[in-house]
Order: structure tokens, then C-alpha cells, then sequence
């Protein structure tokens, strides 16, 4: 890993501590610490760093304000800022002011190591909902209308096409006409990505819902050989998008979907490929939707990822869904 010299900006010196200790953890990084936007800015002309974190809300210069100064003064240097409130409209300031996205502070662990070496490595950061994906990978997104969920995923979608990637989609077929529409909306060519390959958009009937019924086991290997596939065909990474309104239908099977979004957790991490179950919440009952919630160590609500602090580990979640299922 290339040295790299980054600049934190925060006014609390606990999280500049805590950041500090994150970044250090790699050997040929080193970081400087500024306590508020001003001294950022100040710190940037004197040292020049690779990167810069800047907290959102800080004394005499905010996260924006110093974005547009350090980038005024300095091109194309990457910051970030640092936030615990992530919102659609918050994440559109971020990219008006040139920052490249947000850092989740509470899920910074998982995020911004991997943001930071995105820059500087063989693999973009990888964008949803205004933040970078990190290293957990399987994201539950949970949406309250069809205009929001194609507002969140259609960038996310985009972007990866554009980057040579693989978009495999798990969707209604009665739904494939307004699935295509916003993607056409979104910019996306979808009848040349579907003759190249590029993007595959498969009925629930083939995939989740084969032979009429779920099984999940039969499943999970058909999910190992679709990830598979797109790094065989020469992808260099699938994004996939699975609507999950299937498991809402009368089929046998259904009800083992907790169960088989926790076993997902022990075939995704062999992947890079990013895995989003959709879910519309106003059709789950609440105990499907908290269950599905622990299942996914990632998450969209609101239109905002995040580290999920309710995700469980399989094996402990699968063993209390079958001690449920015999009233233990």
C-alpha cells in the first residue's frame, strides 16, 4: 500500500483519537489533526496531504465550507466528510461542494479504510444512498415507495455500468417495464447492456422462485454461481439487486427467508461483489422486517447506509429462528 499523508478536522479530540488510531493501524499512513475547519484549511497548505477528512459541524469553517476552500486552492484532492447525520439532501451538498462522499463516524471502521484505499488502489469506492460501501457487503435497503427505491439504487446501478461491472437483477416479471424505465431515466442504456451482457435481469420464476417454491439451500448455490459467473465472464465486480417482494408470495418455501438471508453471511464474504436485498416496508409485517434487519451486517433506511448495529451472526440467528420454530 502506497504511504498516503492524511488530514483528520474534527473539534472533538476523542474522534480525532479514534480516527487517528484507525489510520495508523496501516504502517505507511500517517496523519496530521486539525480542530476545526479554519486550521483544516490551514494545515492543507502547510503539509498537503493525500486525503482529508473533515467533520461536517466544526467551529469558524464547517465541513463544506472547508471543502470549497481546500478544493479551491487544491484540485482534485480527495475529502470526505465526516458526519452522523446522512440524508438525500445532505449527500447532494456534499457533492456540490467536490467532496468525493460521506463517512458514517459510528460505522467508520468499516467504511473509511476502504473508502481511503479505494483512491489509491486497483478498485473505485463504490457509491449508495451518498456514502461508500465498505467492507460488508450484504445490504439490506428498506424503502417506503418506488420512488425512493430507484432513487437510492439507479446511481449505485449506473455507476457500476459505466465502470465495466455487472448489473444482475432479481425481479418481478410483471414489473420489467417500470424497472427499465428508471433505469432509462437514470441514464442507462438498457437494451445495448442487456445484448452485451452487462446487465441481466432475471424473473423471480428462474431464479428465487424456480419450480414454483423456495429452497433455500438450492438458492445459495445458485447464488455462488451467478457471483462466479460475472468473474468468469471478465467483470470485475457484480452489483446485485435482488427485489425481495418475492418471498410475499403464496409459494412454499417463504418462510425460510430469515433464515436464508443469515446464510448468505457465510457465502458473500468469499465475493467482492456488493449483494442489496430490497425490501419495500410497507409490505413486510414488522417481525419479518427485524429479522431481515439482523440478518444484513449493512444497511439503507431513510435513503442513508450504514454499519448495522442490530446485525447478528448467523449462527446465532439461525439457531434462535429454529428454537422459535419449536416453541423454545
Amino acid at each position: 500500500m502506497k504511504a498516503l499523508r492524511i488530514l483528520i478536522a474534527d473539534d472533538h479530540a476523542a474522534v480525532r483519537r479514534s480516527l487517528r488510531s484507525l489510520l495508523e493501524s496501516h504502517p505507511s499512513w500517517t496523519v496530521s489533526e486539525a480542530a476545526n475547519g479554519r486550521e483544516a484549511v490551514e494545515q492543507r497548505r502547510r503539509l498537503d496531504p493525500d486525503v482529508v477528512l473533515l467533520d461536517m459541524t466544526m467551529p469558524e469553517l464547517n465541513g463544506l465550507e472547508a471543502t470549497r476552500q481546500i478544493l479551491q486552492e487544491a484540485p482534485g484532492t480527495p475529502v470526505f466528510i465526516l458526519t452522523v447525520h446522512e440524508s438525500d439532501e445532505l449527500a447532494d451538498w456534499v457533492r456540490r461542494a467536490g467532496a468525493r462522499g460521506m463517512i458514517d463516524k459510528y460505522g467508520a471502521h468499516d467504511t473509511l479504510i476502504a473508502a481511503i484505499e479505494s483512491l489509491h488502489g486497483s478498485t473505485a469506492a463504490i457509491h449508495l444512498a451518498g456514502s461508500v460501501v465498505g467492507r460488508a457487503r450484504h445490504i439490506a435497503a428498506f424503502f417506503s415507495s418506488e420512488a425512493e427505491r430507484y432513487r437510492v439504487l439507479a446511481p449505485f446501478i449506473a455507476e457500476g455500468l459505466e465502470r465495466g461491472e455487472k448489473a444482475l437483477h432479481f425481479i418481478d416479471a410483471s414489473g420489467r417495464d417500470l424497472h427499465v424505465r428508471w433505469l432509462k431515466e437514470a441514464g442507462v442504456d438498457i437494451e445495448q447492456a442487456e445484448e452485451q451482457g452487462q446487465v441481466q435481469l432475471v424473473p423471480w420464476d428462474e431464479m428465487t422462485l424456480r419450480g414454483r417454491h423456495f429452497d433455500q439451500g438450492a438458492m445459495l448455490t445458485r447464488m455462488q454461481q451467478v457471483l462466479s459467473d460475472g468473474s468468469a465472464k471478465g467483470f470485475p465486480l457484480t452489483r446485485l439487486v435482488a427485489h425481495m417482494e418475492w418471498a410475499l408470495e403464496d409459494r412454499p418455501g417463504v418462510e425460510d427467508l430469515a433464515e436464508f438471508e443469515a446464510r448468505l453471511n457465510y457465502v458473500l464474504p468469499q465475493f467482492d461483489d456488493v449483494v442489496i436485498c430490497a425490501y419495500d416496508s410497507r409490505r413486510f409485517t414488522g417481525d419479518i422486517i427485524a429479522d431481515v434487519l439482523r440478518s444484513h451486517p449493512a444497511v439503507v433506511i431513510g435513503g442513508a447506509l450504514r454499519e448495522n448495529p442490530f446485525y447478528a451472526p448467523p449462527d446465532q440467528l439461525i439457531e434462535e429462528l429454529r428454537g422459535r420454530r419449536l416453541g423454545r
